[in-house]
């Protein structure tokens, strides 16, 4: 209960920071997550003492506390030293390294799931589906007809993946404008509605892009559209309301027609996906007089 209190706390005080505000905490848990980064790097180059590690610690720490999640931990519950044994440690390790690994491995078989497709033309993703718009009624995919379109998949409560994907697709479609004249819609699509009410996902779309759609929806119909698109996604186990969500790091590119033609991985820049763009859109103006 105090755990959800503080949750609640920190969402709300958030939630009332500026956009500016908003972007700064966010560039300080980059930082501080390269900082963590690199500390590992150098401890495993023996260039650090470990001494010296309770830097990284406070990083990680206070990265947690700020991705909304508060500590159960107090000075009368620490576990005496001979309480764990060398054979207990080595034990804890391992489960949380094959857990961990576990992780990696469904998220890179998604990966090589869909690299396996094709890249362009038509393909066993996508279709027909139906969310919740901004205006908080019915938004079927054939709204997004007549122009092309970039979905993205992720959450609001999102620390660092999900706003840094945003930043890069509203600087893709931007220079996409720039070199066709054409307009190329950025579309946010929630994997948590639990937690991500219409409300809630458009004042997080007005952070990154004027022209950023963002779509909602019941548990069901999320799960409908993310099995179009073949996008992975599972929860953390911290608690009910407490939790972060590991998925796939995909944007998808969809034509004027409702096709799937492109996905875009996290490895692509801003400027490889506006490339790689332009070329389908100059395609389609080559094809389609009209548009």
């Amino acid at each position: 209960e105090t755990s959800n209190r503080g949750a609640e706390a920190m969402w709300s005080l958030w939630r009332r920071c500026s956009s500016d505000a908003r972007a700064g905490i966010r560039s300080l848990l980059r930082s501080a997550g390269a900082a963590q980064e690199s500390g590992h790097r150098a401890l495993q180059a023996g260039r650090l003492a470990p001494a010296t590690s309770s830097s990284s610690s406070s990083s990680s720490s206070w990265s947690r506390s700020a991705r909304e999640f508060s500590s159960k931990a107090s000075s009368s519950s620490r576990i005496p030293p001979q309480a764990v044994s060398y054979g207990s440690l080595a034990v804890l390790m391992a489960t949380g390294g094959g857990i961990a690994a576990y992780y990696r491995y469904l998220r890179e078989e998604h990966v090589k799931e869909v690299k396996n497709l094709p890249s362009s033309g038509k393909a066993a993703v996508g279709g027909p589906w139906t969310l919740v718009g901004p205006n908080g009624q019915a938004f079927d995919s054939k709204s997004l007809e007549g122009e092309f379109s970039l979905l993205y998949f992720g959450f609001t409560f999102c620390p660092d993946i999900c706003p840094d994907e945003l930043e890069k697709i509203a600087e893709s479609v931007d220079l996409v404008e720039k070199l066709t004249k054409r307009k190329v819609r950025p579309v946010f699509i929630t994997i948590d509605p639990e937690r991500d009410s219409t409300e809630i996902v458009n004042e997080y779309c007005e952070e990154f892009h004027p022209r950023l759609l963002g779509l909602t929806g019941s548990a069901e119909q999320i799960k409908r559209v993310t099995r179009l698109f073949r996008v992975y996604f599972s929860k953390t186990n911290d608690s009910a309301e407490d939790y972060l969500i590991d998925h796939s790091i995909i944007s998808y590119l969809v034509d004027p027609e409702g096709n799937f033609v492109k996905f875009f991985g996290k490895n692509s820049t801003a400027n490889d996906m506006a490339m790689e763009m332009k070329r389908f859109v100059d395609n389609w103006k080559n094809a389609h007089r009209n548009y």
